[in-house]
């Protein structure tokens, strides 16, 4: 099986794309036996290059959105990756296309595929397809992007949805729900696990009070002003707040929690590298998911497998990974009053940490293992392989 994989392209040398979680998966794909190929960087437009790609545009006009005649530069280079997609599903012999986020500018392989009787699998996964324009989030907020978006939900050959959240989005958006699937995110159970001793795995990183854990872009979605609102009602409680990421609102954040006189107890630990978030997972007591809006969360699925309980959100599909209750705690967005409740009770009872961390790791184990998930894209590929057009 040789499948093209259509992805925001790397920021770094060593990546295969713009984004670690994605890259993992292709990594796993490959080692189960998966061909996965992804586009050759593109540099300065040949004359060759821009006369293929004005004809392949030709050819394709009927699916080019006419909202993107306001755009023609960024058009073009849409366009251009698209031909180049097709190039290389011809050259390569592609079994299916796989386009992640819509990439590129919402198109996400329609024209590549229509113009070669490939199948399409378009993996919806948050910014492509959920808007919140009060706090500047969605690519769709885009007329350009929004309409080339909707001609890939409704004629790519499956669309794959993490959670039932975004799937009845994508359906609400134009994908047939007969070939909207699900697909469970999972993590890797091996490189996340519960520590042999979590106080030791704190120590190290310096820290000897109870750790509250968040990860993720410091921006306004993932709302982490909200958590250092609740963590001022817990100045009686012995505990530290790690924020692992970078982002545009880290000046922000850091000077809120100065005004709010809780900022000895704030470690903003900056980006830290995939091989190495693990360890803050591992030290970690409680974990808190802020956000207004979220998709999934990768980093929930961490949490659960190291045996951290988690406080998230009700924001869309954390909850129907984090179980209120038993793995953790379930609270309204924005909601501070039951943000500092939730996390205050975790911080007061041992007890109840220990076992809403052994509830999480059993849910990794049972539901989440990445191995699955990894099965479960193969077989979508086996099954929309048959489709394919001569």
């Amino acid at each position: 099986m040789r499948v093209l994989h259509l992805a925001p392209p790397p920021n770094e040398p060593n990546q295969i794309t713009a984004h670690s979680f994605i890259d993992e998966e292709i990594a796993a794909l490959r080692a189960a036996g998966v061909e996965c190929l992804t586009l050759p960087r593109i540099e300065t437009a040949t004359v060759g290059d821009r006369t293929a790609t004005l004809a392949f545009a030709a050819a394709q006009w009927a699916r080019v959105p006419a909202a993107g005649l306001r755009t023609p530069r960024e058009m073009f280079h849409a366009v251009r990756l698209e031909t180049t997609a097709a190039r290389v599903i011809r050259d390569c012999k592609v079994d299916v296309v796989h386009s992640h986020f819509g990439w590129p500018a919402g198109f996400g392989g329609t024209l590549a595929a229509s113009a070669t009787g490939v199948p399409l699998v378009a993996s919806l996964r948050g910014m492509d397809l959920l808007t919140a324009p009060e706090i500047g989030y969605g690519l769709r907020r885009d007329p350009l992007y929004a309409a080339a978006v909707a001609r890939l939900l409704t004629t790519a050959t499956r669309t794959l949805y993490a959670t039932d959240f975004m799937r009845e989005r994508g359906i609400a958006a134009g994908a047939p729900s007969s070939r909207a699937t699900l697909v469970r995110k999972g993590v890797d159970l091996n490189r996340f696990r519960p520590p042999a001793d979590r106080a030791a795995v704190r120590g190290a990183l310096g820290i000897t009070t109870p750790m509250i854990l968040a990860v993720g872009t410091l921006s306004k979605r993932k709302n982490l002003s909200l958590v250092l609102d609740a963590l001022t009602r817990l100045t009686d409680s012995a505990w530290s707040f790690v924020i692992v990421g970078d982002g545009a609102e880290r000046d922000a954040l850091d000077a809120r929690a100065a005004s709010l006189g809780i900022r000895d107890r704030v470690r903003f630990a900056g980006s830290v590298a995939r091989a190495d978030i693990g360890r803050y997972f591992a030290a970690a007591d409680v974990f808190v998911h802020a956000a207004v809006m979220e998709a999934a969360g990768n980093v929930i699925l961490e949490a659960l497998a190291v045996g951290c309980p988690i406080v998230c959100t009700d924001a869309g599909g954390p909850t129907e990974y984090v179980c209120d209750g038993d793995t953790g705690f379930v609270v309204p967005p924005g909601d501070t009053p039951a943000l500092a409740s939730r996390v205050g009770q975790l911080l007061a009872s041992p007890a109840l940490r220990c076992e809403m961390a052994h509830n999480a790791r059993a849910s990794a184990e049972r539901e989440f293992d990445y191995g699955r998930m990894i099965r479960d894209v193969i077989q979508i590929y086996v099954d929309v392989s048959s489709a394919r057009i001569p």
